[in-house]
């Protein structure tokens, strides 16, 4: 079973998403930011992560994540694509579109 982590300060946004990927048979973790996102990565590599890049730490995490783990920031800023180089899902966002990405994003690990 794939794990996604789910990096949000939203308490809201992280538990539409965790009970919508739970639906679909993944295995989800939540995080309110960089640093309690990094404890949970350190005890368990996650196979990918969503990260909303305005919570607490978002940027640096992306920064040390880039690479290794797969990303897909969530955010509502149309431009951040080009200026990240990473998969951006633009929230307000769909949960039938999110399902797809993320089921897209795992088939290719």
């Amino acid at each position: 079973m794939s794990y996604v982590l789910v990096i949000d300060d939203e308490p809201l946004v992280r538990l539409v998403v965790r009970e919508a990927l739970a639906a679909s048979g993944w295995r989800v973790a939540e995080a309110t930011g960089g640093e309690e996102a990094w404890e949970l990565i350190s005890r368990e590599r996650p196979d990918l992560v969503l990260l909303d890049l305005s919570c607490p730490g978002g940027e640096e995490l992306l920064a040390r994540l880039k690479g290794e783990v797969p990303v897909v920031v969530m955010t509502g800023d149309e431009g951040a694509a080009e200026e990240l180089g990473v998969e951006v899902l633009l929230k307000p966002f769909d949960l039938d579109k999110l399902r797809k990405l993320v089921e897209s994003k795992l088939a290719g690990i």
